[in-house]
This record gives structure tokens, sequence and C-alpha cells, in this order.
């Protein structure tokens, strides 16, 4: 139990004050809680932010998993829900996306993202296949090795993922930045059609407008480096 309010009392401190704002110390102090008891579940505030990650991780394929089972999804509806709950930029918290692209992106914590996207594979995968596995029966998908197409097919999302966040911190022109980012959607959205010889169009990648969450994510980001930058 004391591990998982260490996470939820770091993420709402992280929310409220940034990530680079909070420090262990505030940690304690909320949960009056002694090092001791923090580094016992803990190696750093990034491992702290790595379990935040994994516990959204979680989340998002219990709620793909209710959405499936409540809406009684088609196997095509059911890919595209897993695709998207594949990619933390699905989350509705514009704060946690911004935390990610400073983090995982912008200061280049790699291990971190690598671990999120590990987590979402080895998760969203038996949906995935399942999904692939119905489209295929309703004469939606022309697909072989139905069992394998999973894990390849997240882990091309996942490398979109990559590079949607990688132009959102790198690429200064938001014009120029929105154009690349629909262009890379486009490019793997058909790859994936591709290999599952699925009707052109039919993959929905993100389920909302990734630019407009991205733009939202790095203003917020720029706000939180500012106020550090004089908190300091």
């Amino acid at each position: 139990m004391r591990k998982a309010a260490i996470i939820d009392t770091a993420e709402s401190l992280f929310y409220s004050k940034g990530y680079e704002n909070t420090s262990i110390q505030d940690v304690l102090d909320a949960l009056n809680l002694s090092k001791g008891g923090f580094y016992h579940h803990f190696e750093s505030k990034l491992s702290l932010l790595d379990a935040i990650c994994e516990k959204r991780v979680d989340a998002y394929a219990q709620a793909c998993l209710k959405q499936i089972e409540e809406k009684k999804l088609s196997g095509i509806n059911k890919l595209n829900c897993a695709l998207s709950y594949s990619s933390y930029l699905k989350d509705a918290s514009i704060k946690f996306i911004s935390i990610m692209l400073k983090v995982a992106y912008k200061d280049g914590a790699v291990m971190l993202r690598d671990h999120m996207k590990m987590a979402s594979v080895n998760l969203l995968s038996p949906i995935v296949n399942a999904a692939i596995a119905e489209g295929v029966a309703e004469n939606i998908f022309y697909a072989k090795y139905t069992d394998e197409l999973g894990a390849i097919l997240l882990n091309l999302s996942n490398s979109l993922t990559d590079a949607v966040s990688l132009l959102s911190v790198n690429e200064s022109d938001i014009l120029e930045r929105n154009r690349k980012i629909r262009a890379k959607t486009d490019a793997y959205r058909y790859a994936m059609e591709t290999l599952l010889n699925a009707p052109h169009d039919s993959l929905i990648l993100f389920d909302a407008d990734v630019t407009q969450i991205t733009n939202e994510a790095l203003m917020l980001m720029e706000k939180l480096e500012e106020e550090n930058k004089y908190a300091m």
C-alpha cells in the first residue's frame, strides 16, 4: 500500500508542480515518510516516474478491454481501440504528456520510454492478435501469421509515437511540425494496413488530433520550464 501511495502522491505533485520542480523530499513531506521508506521501493525520482508509466499502461489495457466489452466492437474497431491505447499520446492528461515529452524525449530518458513501450506490447498483444483473427474471419483483413502480427503492429505504433514525440520536441516551426507529424502518421498507417491487407484508411492510430494534443503539451512543458528557470 505504501508503494501505491508514493506513486499516487508523486503523480499528483508532478502535475501540480512539474516533474523538475518536484523533489523526492516534496514526496516525503507530503506523506510524512522517511528517506528509507522511499528508497525501499524506488531508486530515484526517474524510477518513480517509470512506475507511474507502468501503472498507466496497465490502466490503458484495462480501459481498452472495458470499451471492447461494453461496445461489442467488430474486429477492426477492436484493433483501432488497442492501437490508440498503445500510445501515451492517447492520455487525456496533457500534464502527463508534457512530462513524457520533457523527460523521455527532450531529456533523452530512453530507458523510460522503452520500458513503457515494452509493457504496452506485452499487455496489448493478446487483444490485438484476437482482433486481427476476428478481422480475418470477417474478411476485412487478409493476413498470415496472425499470432505474430500483433506485436509487430504494436511495435510500429510505438515507433510512430517515438517519431511524433521527437518531432514535437525538436521541430520549432509549428506548421512544419504539424505537417511532418501528419505525414508520419499517414506513412505508418499505410504500412500497417499493407501488412494486414486492410482497406485504405481503415486504421485509426490516434483517436484525436495528435498535432493539437502535442502542441498543448509543448506549451505546458515550456511554461513549466520557464517557471523552473525562475525558481532556481
